[in-house]
């Protein structure tokens, strides 16, 4: 990896992609957020992909200038590795959500943790991405978001979830 990417504007979805060509979304970065940074850390290949989900810009930080920044600055070393360390925490719960979590419950909290990366709260997203995100079927979030529909839980105008209920749709059981 020669960057690490910053998104200035707009959102970037961040994917893996299996052997059948089946792409798992593992993050959705928004603006003040930093993508690619693990395998410029490691120096690895890139394992990950990255598309823009709307009008985007992102800035590139040569791995020179990162470098140099992360070693010459405490702060700044300080700050990466809280986000790194908040990165696990994240992935962690990703993977208990989605081995142990019904679907119900799985777009549930991916309608939850979409809403706070935006400032007004509502979610424009694909139905396929939200469902590769939830690593089900799109008829299954269709299904689903018909279901907190109907429950009182959202709202959907113009393709955009709007969230009507949040006590509900956090306490609610599967």
């Amino acid at each position: 990896p020669r960057y690490l990417y910053f998104v200035k504007e707009g959102q970037v979805k961040v994917f893996k992609t299996n052997e059948e060509g089946k792409e798992y979304i593992i993050n959705i970065s928004k603006p003040g957020d930093f993508f690619g940074y693990i395998d410029l850390i490691k120096d690895s290949k890139y394992t990950e992909s990255a598309a823009a989900m709307e009008d985007t810009e992102v800035n590139l930080i040569p791995k020179e200038d990162f470098s140099k920044l992360m070693n010459a600055n405490r702060d700044v070393s300080s700050q990466m590795i809280k986000m790194l360390a908040d990165n696990v925490t994240e992935k962690e719960e990703q993977l208990l959500n989605l081995a142990y979590n019904s679907v119900r419950r799985r777009v549930a909290d991916a309608i939850l943790l979409l809403s706070e990366k935006q400032e007004d709260g509502s979610i424009s997203i694909l139905r396929d991405d939200l469902a590769r995100i939830v690593g089900t079927a799109k008829e299954s979030v269709i299904r689903m978001l018909t279901e907190f529909k109907d429950d009182g839980y959202i709202e959907i105008k113009d393709g955009a979830i709007f969230i009507l209920d949040r006590e509900r749709l956090e306490n609610m059981h599967a």
